[in-house]
């Protein structure tokens, strides 16, 4: 099957905690939530990533009912576990055991995923992203960023922008926009992206909608959705780059893959979990 899209990156159990209460498990992982967004949206779609022995089997038959998942290695040890604690107090902890999830940016690619239209490389530690960049070489690739990270994107200004000088797509929020680039404000912040060689820079701005750089700004408004309607937020970035992607990786308009981007962003808001499934 040749494919629109492969993603590269984290497939999670998420663990959620509330105060007095017992604990959820739910699927995660931004490399799923971009590359279940993408395939609703119609893409070809191929996931690339490891899990643990503990990974549940009827998720990964979920994935593979819409994925090419050739690319999920199964090894010996735990899967990612991500936990959101929240207390009582309003405050969350969200600590992470990595288990077989180190060195993302090395996990092996199937030969047949390197003919994709696009590459997405998902939220790993950008000295992951980077070793993935320089493995690719040559595609056409596409990444975003998590704020797990921050630090590194506040402090390590040279090695952000030698990412950024690889990639043709950038998706970051405006908070990891502005961090990124030190910049006083948004449209400042894409065109600092811009000129570090990403061609096109597309920023989430959650209620406020989208801003899209490319030598020339165009604002997209989000779409409408009542409180009511909003079960978990969880994911809806993630779910906007794979609607975006799905359209974008097959030639249409910037406006048509906005318009996906937010449509699949919406969708996924109104359900519990990242995952567009």
């Amino acid at each position: 099957m040749e494919l629109d899209l492969a993603v590269l990156g984290h497939v999670s159990i998420d663990h959620i905690r509330f105060p007095g209460r017992e604990e959820i498990l739910y699927p995660g992982g931004a490399a799923a939530a971009v590359a279940t967004s993408a395939a609703l949206a119609g893409a070809r779609v191929g996931l690339v990533t490891k899990v643990g022995e503990d990974f549940p089997r009827e998720w990964l038959e979920k994935l593979a009912s819409l994925l090419d998942v050739r690319g999920v290695q199964i090894l010996p040890g735990r899967t990612i576990h991500i936990y959101m604690i929240y207390h009582e107090d309003g405050t969350v902890d969200a600590p992470v055991e990595m288990g077989v999830a180190q060195n993302m940016g090395e996990t092996p690619i199937p030969e047949e995923y390197l003919e994709a239209e696009i590459f997405h490389i998902a939220p790993i530690p950008p000295e992951e992203q980077l070793k993935a960049l320089e493995r690719l070489e040559g595609k056409r690739i596409s990444l975003d960023f998590n704020p797990t990270y921050m630090e590194d994107y506040t402090k390590r200004t040279g090695l952000m922008r030698e990412i950024v000088s690889r990639v043709e797509v950038l998706f970051p929020n405006e908070r990891e926009a502005l961090t990124i680039t030190k910049a006083k404000n948004v449209k400042e912040a894409a065109e600092t992206l811009h000129g570090w060689g990403a061609k096109l820079v597309v920023i989430t701005r959650g209620e406020r909608g989208v801003l899209v750089y490319d030598g020339e700004f165009r604002e997209f408004s989000a779409l409408p959705i009542s409180p009511e309607e909003i079960v978990d937020p969880t994911g809806a970035g993630d779910a906007f780059a794979g609607g975006f992607l799905a359209m974008y990786s097959r030639g249409a308009a910037l406006e048509e893959c906005v318009e996906k981007g937010l449509e699949r962003a919406r969708e996924v808001l109104k359900k519990t979990g990242s995952w567009s499934v």
